[in-house]
């Protein structure tokens, strides 16, 4: 299984990114250091045929969840 490398970028955060909302993996360097997140929520608009999009990003009081498991 691939998965996409996240690059260093200002600040020390990768680029913002928009995952799939169903069946989406993301494999930990299993460093054992605390990593930061940061999230955000958004609305498509103008959805393209090559899968982008552009978005307006939504001000409080909208909010985001977010949960994990392992996967064995």
């Amino acid at each position: 299984m691939r998965f996409k490398k996240m690059i260093e970028r200002r600040g020390g955060w990768c680029d913002w990114q928009a995952p799939l909302m169903k069946g989406y993996l993301m494999k930990c360097c299993d460093c054992g250091l605390v990593h930061e997140i940061q999230f955000k929520a958004f609305v498509e608009t103008n959805q393209k045929r090559n899968g982008t999009f552009e978005m307006v990003e939504l001000p409080w009081p909208f909010r985001v969840l977010f949960r994990a498991r392992r996967r064995e």
